[in-house]
C-alpha cells in the first residue's frame, strides 16, 4: 500500500496554504487595473449623480448580473444604467436590464460578461440621501456558481447647500420649464444655473476685487513718480519715462500678461500667479496714471507756483502742499475711471489660469455648455462698476459747480443708477443755473 512521503505532504500543505493566502480578487470580480472600483461625478448629497463601476472578471468566471445596494434614503426611480466591456482591444456594449426595489438595483446582463473582461457599469441619475459623510455601496454579482460579494465601495459626500436645493426646486416648476423652452432664455438666463452660479462665482469675484484693490494703490505712487520723470528737465530721464509710457500704453495688456507669465519662467524668474498678476496690473495702470497726473499738474496755473515761491516754499514743498492737492482734486474722476478699467481688466488674467471671476465663469460654462454663468459674472462686475460710475459722474458735477458756479447739463442727465436718477441740488452758497442767479 502506497503512503505519501513526508516531502509530498509538505508540498500539499504549502499549496493549500498559498491558495488560501491568494487575494480574493483573483477568484472574483475585482477592480480593473489602474482604476478605482467606483468613481462619482459629483459628491453633493441629495443631487442626481452619475456613478461608474469599474471591474475585472476573474479567469474562468462568467458574470450574468448583479445587485447594487445604495445608502438608505437614495432615490433610484429615475436611474438608468449603461454597460460596456473591453476584451483585449475590442469594446462591446452590454444591454443592462434594471429592476429597482427601494435602495436596491437589480441588474441582468445580456449577453453575460465573459471571463477576464473589463466591465464598466454607469449608473445615471441616482439621487443620494441629503446628508454629509461617507457613502457606502454594497452588493453582489451573479455567476453560474452563485452570488458573490462585490468589492468594498465608499465615497464621501457633502449635503446640498441652500443654492443647490433652490436649483433642484426650480427644476420641478412649470414656469421654469416654460421659460427654458425659449432657446435664448435657456442659453443665457437659465434660472437653475443662475442660482448655482451665485456661490460658484462669488469667490472669484472676491479675488478680482482683491487683485485690483492691491494693484491700484501700488500703481498710484509709481505713476506719480513716472509723471515727475516725464516732466524732468534732464532729457535722458524724460526719454526713459516717455519710452515706458509709450510702450505700455501702445501694447495690449493681454500681451503684457503673456510676456510676464510665460516669458519670465524662461529666464529663470519664478513668481506665484497672484503676486505676478498684481504686478502686471500695477505696471500697466501706472503708465496711464502717469499721464493723468502729468496733465493734472500742468493744468494748475503758474500763479500757484509763484505764490508758493513768494511764501518761501521750495519746489518739493510747493508740489507737496499746493500743487498736488489741487491736482488730485481735479484728476480724481479720471483716476476712478482708470480704477474701473483696471477692475475689468482683471478678467484677462483668466487666460493664464488665475482663478478670478472670469476664470470661474469660463469653467462653469464649459462644464454645462450654457452661457448663463457669463451673464451672472457680468452682474458681479456691474455691482462694482455702476456705483463707481455714478459716483464719478456726481463728483464731476460737483467739481463743475465749484469751479464755474453752474451745473453742466450733460452731467445732470446721466446721474443716478444706470444714469436715470435725479440730479442733486446745487451746493449751498454756490449759484447753479437760474436759481443761483436769483
Amino acid at each position: 500500500m502506497y503512503r505519501p512521503s513526508r516531502i509530498t505532504s509538505i508540498l500539499v500543505a504549502v499549496a493549500l496554504g498559498a491558495a488560501l493566502l491568494l487575494p480574493a480578487s483573483a477568484f472574483a470580480l475585482g477592480p480593473a487595473p489602474g482604476t478605482d472600483v467606483l468613481t462619482v461625478d459629483q459628491t453633493t448629497a441629495g443631487q442626481p449623480t452619475r456613478f461608474t463601476f469599474n471591474g475585472l472578471t476573474a479567469a474562468g468566471e462568467t458574470v450574468t448580473g448583479g445587485t447594487f445596494v445604495f445608502p438608505k434614503g437614495s432615490d433610484l426611480s429615475q436611474a438608468t444604467v449603461d454597460g460596456v466591456t473591453l476584451e483585449g482591444l475590442s469594446r462591446h456594449n452590454v444591454a443592462v436590464k434594471t429592476v429597482p426595489q427601494g435602495e436596491t438595483l437589480r441588474l441582468t446582463f445580456d449577453p453575460p460578461i465573459k471571463p477576464s473582461s473589463t466591465l464598466r457599469i454607469v449608473f445615471h441619475d441616482v439621487t443620494t440621501p441629503e446628508r454629509s459623510g461617507p457613502m457606502a455601496i454594497t452588493g453582489t454579482y451573479d455567476t453560474p456558481q452563485g452570488a458573490k460579494p462585490l468589492p468594498a465601495m465608499s465615497k464621501p459626500q457633502i449635503a446640498a447647500n441652500v443654492f443647490q436645493k433652490a436649483a433642484a426646486t426650480l427644476d420641478k416648476q412649470r414656469w421654469v420649464a416654460a421659460w427654458n423652452s425659449v432657446q435664448i432664455l435657456n442659453g443665457f438666463l437659465k434660472p437653475q444655473f443662475i442660482v448655482q452660479a451665485i456661490p460658484l462665482l462669488f469667490f472669484g469675484w472676491l479675488l478680482s476685487i482683491f487683485l485690483v484693490a492691491v494693484a491700484y494703490p501700488v500703481a498710484i505712487p509709481l505713476g506719480l513718480s513716472v509723471a515727475f520723470l516725464k516732466m524732468s528737465k534732464i532729457p535722458p530721464v524724460r526719454w526713459i519715462a516717455s519710452f515706458y509710457i509709450n510702450v505700455i500704453r501702445g501694447t495690449p495688456l493681454f500681451l503684457q500678461i503673456y510676456i510676464a507669465f510665460f516669458g519670465l519662467p524662461l529666464i529663470g524668474v519664478s513668481i506665484p500667479d497672484i503676486p505676478l498678476g498684481i504686478g502686471v496690473l500695477a505696471f500697466n495702470s501706472a503708465a496711464y496714471l502717469a499721464e493723468i497726473f502729468r496733465a493734472g499738474i500742468q493744468s494748475i496755473s503758474k500763479g500757484q507756483f509763484e505764490a508758493a515761491s513768494s511764501l518761501g516754499m521750495t519746489y518739493p514743498q510747493s508740489m507737496a502742499y499746493v500743487i498736488i492737492p489741487q491736482t488730485v482734486r481735479r484728476v480724481l474722476p479720471t483716476m476712478t475711471s482708470e480704477f474701473i478699467l483696471l477692475f475689468k481688466d482683471t478678467a484677462l488674467l483668466s487666460a493664464v489660469g488665475v482663478f478670478e471671476l472670469m476664470f470661474s465663469a469660463k469653467n462653469a460654462a464649459a462644464n454645462t455648455g450654457n452661457v448663463t454663468f457669463y451673464t451672472v459674472s457680468a452682474v458681479f462686475y456691474l455691482l462694482v462698476t455702476i456705483p463707481l460710475i455714478n459716483w464719478v459722474q456726481g463728483l464731476e458735477a460737483k467739481l463743475a459747480i465749484s469751479e464755474t458756479g453752474r451745473e453742466v447739463p450733460g452731467l445732470k442727465k446721466r446721474r443716478g443708477f444706470l444714469g436715470l436718477g435725479k440730479a442733486p441740488a446745487a451746493a449751498p452758497g454756490i449759484g447753479a443755473g437760474e436759481e443761483g442767479l436769483k
